[in-house]
């Protein structure tokens, strides 16, 4: 059955131009140049979609070369809720995760495409990926997401300047079903 927002929200063609939208107005042209894994006609067809959704809106056309070019922007926050999700069988959470999770993959092998020679220097360019366990109760996770929220708030706010590149952080987090570890007495 599904939930028809995240069918929308979570393809990842779709998934990979509301993030692009993130970052500001931008044309059919700009799109397609950040999402290059995705071909032109589908980004029409994709932004269509996004439209008629009202998670996108043209707010501004413009005559370029005898033809109307449109700059679109995020009309709301691509976001699930509870409700979105409610529902869904074990096979559509992972259906939607897997999803998410070839966006983020598509993000990363472009990140390492455009690395201008050889790999790319992750080191300076601040990227990375990494795991880690932890024992945590529910009021020690919400103390963490709090704390992380704060600071990425000011993040947030920053606007491009000399210097200042964009960055994505992806945060996911679930329980570990195995073996508790005892603690020692």
């Amino acid at each position: 059955m599904g939930s028809q927002k995240a069918d929308l929200i979570l393809h990842p063609a779709r998934l990979q131009i509301l993030m692009a939208l993130a970052g500001g107005d931008l044309t059919t042209q700009e799109i397609a140049a950040a999402v290059s894994s995705v071909p032109k006609p589908s980004i029409y067809r994709h932004l269509r979609l996004l439209l008629e959704a009202g998670l996108v809106e043209v707010v501004q056309t413009r005559p370029v070369k005898g033809v109307a070019e449109k700059v679109y922007r995020l009309a709301q926050a691509p976001h699930l809720g509870m409700e979105d999700l409610a529902g869904l069988t074990r096979e559509e959470f992972l259906r939607y995760f897997a999803s998410y999770i070839a966006t983020l993959l598509q993000g990363f092998a472009d990140y390492v495409a455009a690395a201008e020679a050889g790999p790319p220097d992750m080191l300076a360019d601040r990227a990375g990926y990494t795991e880690t366990v932890f024992y945590a109760t529910p009021e020690e996770l919400d103390q963490f997401g709090q704390a992380l929220n704060a600071a990425l708030v000011p993040l947030l706010q920053n606007e491009p300047a000399e210097g200042r590149h964009r960055h994505k952080l992806a945060v996911i987090t679930h329980p570990l079903r195995s073996p508790e570890v005892k603690p020692q007495e």
